[in-house]
């Protein structure tokens, strides 16, 4: 299986093991997207702007600072020695793309590019869409999460929904489940005398 003798080969280089192997797959489609082909069609390194930064940061939840590290410390190895991990033959200007996940090799960024988007399973280009609707389903699951937690904070006065209450002290509640929490955390009332003090809200 080459994937997992790529990836042991990752852990055994050590620095880059506990990357997320998607991350490292949308980092090194980006850059081979920066590089830019001269006249006699060579490839020189470039520089991914704040937007890509962001874009990818939006996406990944990586800090800008790990992004430019990362960056930087490719660069860098691409000057000093011509080549790193995913990218050999950068100092001749005919680079070899190497994928992280299955080994393939490609010679120009683009057939890379589209190749590293097979494996993430969307384009480079719907990133930002896909960042921005990432983003809208966390905020959507935060607030489901706390109107489901509500039964327990909201006063009768507020709640719609209630359909109990509790007869110590009217407040009212969604479940009859939930007065029961709040009997035994409110009132120190143990579960066997739950009922007597759960009242319907319509029973006045």
């Amino acid at each position: 299986d080459v994937s997992t003798e790529v990836s042991t080969l990752h852990k055994r280089k050590g620095r880059q093991s506990n990357w997320n192997p998607q991350h490292l797959l949308i980092l090194q489609a980006q850059f081979a997207s920066s590089l830019f082909q001269t006249s006699e069609g060579k490839y020189l390194l470039s520089d991914l702007g704040p937007q890509e930064r962001m874009q990818i940061s939006k996406f990944t939840g990586l800090s800008m600072t790990t992004i430019s590290h990362w960056l930087a410390n490719v660069k860098y190895q691409l000057r000093k020695t011509g080549g790193t991990k995913f990218l050999k033959n950068m100092d001749k200007g005919h680079p070899v793309f190497y994928c992280s996940d299955c080994a393939s090799q490609f010679r120009t960024p683009s057939t890379y590019i589209s190749h590293l988007e097979s494996h993430l399973g969307f384009q480079m280009k719907d990133m930002n869409r896909l960042a921005v609707e990432q983003q809208t389903k966390v905020e959507q699951e935060i607030s489901r999460v706390s109107v489901q937690r509500s039964p327990e904070t909201i006063t009768g006065e507020e709640d719609t929904d209630s359909k109990f209450k509790c007869k110590l002290c009217c407040r009212t509640f969604a479940s009859k489940h939930a007065v029961k929490l709040h009997l035994s955390k409110t009132h120190s009332k143990s579960p066997e005398h739950h009922s007597q003090f759960v009242a319907e809200v319509d029973e006045e």
